[in-house]
C-alpha cells in the first residue's frame, strides 16, 4: 500500500501513464487519427459554424470569465493559442488588448482565421500555419516569450514531452482544457455497442494525467470540471458524417463501416433526424508559473 501511494506522488508515474492510455485494456488502437492534421481538414467546416454559433461564443466568454476571476489581466498580455482552430479564442482575447500568436496546423482553419483578419479588418492576431509537434520554439525565440499559453481541447498537445514544450514558453500562466472523462452520446455508444459487442471505450485522452503531473510537481493550480447534458439533433448526412468520424478518433478501421453506420442512423431516425442524449465533463486548468 505504501508503495502504491508514493507512485501516485511521483510525477514520472503520471508521465508514464499517460503516454500508455493511447492504449486501452486489450485493444492495441492507437489514437493517433486523432491528431491526424488530414481528419481534422475534414471537420473545418463543423468548427468554423460552431464559432459563429451561440454555444461557441458562449463556451468562449465562460473561459475568458473564467481565467479573469483567477487573477488574470488580458490586456497587454502575449498570448500563445496552441491548436487555434478558427481563432474563436484568438480574437476574443485581441478584443482584450492582447496580442495574440494563432498556432493552427490546417490550411481551412488558418485561412479561415486569415480571411477574418483581411476582410473584417481585426487586428491583433497573427498566424502561424504548423503543427506544435513541429514547432522549435528556440528557433521561433518563444522560450519564455508569452504571458499565456493557452490551449482548448487541442489534440495536438497530448503527451508529457509536448505539454512540457508548452510550458517553456509561458512566462505566467498556461491554461490547458481537455475532456475529463465520457464525452459521447448515447446514440454513439449503441452503435459501438451494436459493432463490437461491448461498451464503448473510455476515451483515453483525459485531464486527468495533466492534472496529476502538474500536481505532484507543486505547481501552483486552479481547476474546474463542468458536465454538459444536452440533447443532440443531427439530420442522417451529418450524424453518419459524425459517427464515422468518431470511430477514427478510437482508432477505429471504418473502410467498410459507412454502411452499417448509414444502416443504424436511419433505424434510429425519424423524419430524417437522429434525436440522442449527449453528455460531456471538460476541466480546465490554469497552472500559475
Amino acid at each position: 500500500m505504501k508503495e502504491e501511494i508514493l507512485k501516485l506522488r511521483d510525477p514520472e508515474y503520471w508521465e508514464n501513464i499517460w503516454e500508455k492510455s493511447k492504449t486501452h485494456r486489450d485493444h492495441p488502437e492507437s489514437d493517433g487519427p486523432a491528431y491526424s492534421v488530414e481528419l481534422w481538414e475534414k471537420r473545418a467546416e463543423k468548427f468554423k459554424s460552431n464559432v459563429k454559433g451561440e454555444r461557441g461564443k458562449k463556451r468562449t466568454d465562460e473561459v475568458i470569465i473564467w481565467l479573469e476571476n483567477q487573477g488574470v489581466t488580458l490586456e497587454g498580455m502575449k498570448i500563445l493559442d496552441i491548436g487555434a482552430g478558427p481563432g474563436a479564442f484568438s480574437f476574443a482575447f485581441a478584443e482584450k488588448n492582447a496580442e495574440v500568436t494563432a498556432l493552427e496546423p490546417t490550411t481551412a482553419m488558418s485561412s479561415f482565421i486569415k480571411e477574418q483578419i483581411q476582410n473584417e479588418g481585426k487586428i491583433g492576431v497573427t498566424v502561424v500555419q504548423e503543427s506544435w509537434e513541429d514547432v522549435d520554439v528556440e528557433k521561433m525565440g518563444w522560450t519564455e516569450a508569452f504571458d499565456l499559453v493557452f490551449i482548448s481541447m487541442c489534440p495536438g498537445v497530448h503527451n508529457a514531452q509536448l505539454f512540457k514544450k508548452a510550458m517553456s514558453c509561458a512566462k505566467k500562466y498556461l491554461y490547458f482544457s481537455g475532456w475529463a472523462g465520457r464525452r459521447d452520446s448515447e446514440a454513439f455508444g449503441e452503435l459501438w455497442k451494436e459493432l463490437y459487442g461491448e461498451e464503448i471505450l473510455m476515451w483515453r485522452s483525459d485531464i486527468i494525467y495533466n492534472l496529476n503531473w502538474l500536481y505532484t510537481q507543486g505547481y501552483n493550480l486552479a481547476f474546474e470540471v463542468k458536465q454538459n447534458a444536452r440533447p443532440e439533433e443531427l439530420n442522417i448526412e451529418s450524424a453518419v458524417e459524425e459517427f464515422m468520424s468518431r470511430l477514427n478518433f478510437y482508432g477505429k478501421d471504418t473502410i467498410d463501416l459507412q454502411e452499417k453506420v448509414a444502416a443504424f442512423v436511419n433505424a434510429r431516425s425519424e423524419n430524417g433526424i437522429l434525436k440522442t442524449n449527449a453528455v460531456s465533463r471538460r476541466g480546465k486548468i490554469l497552472v500559475k508559473l
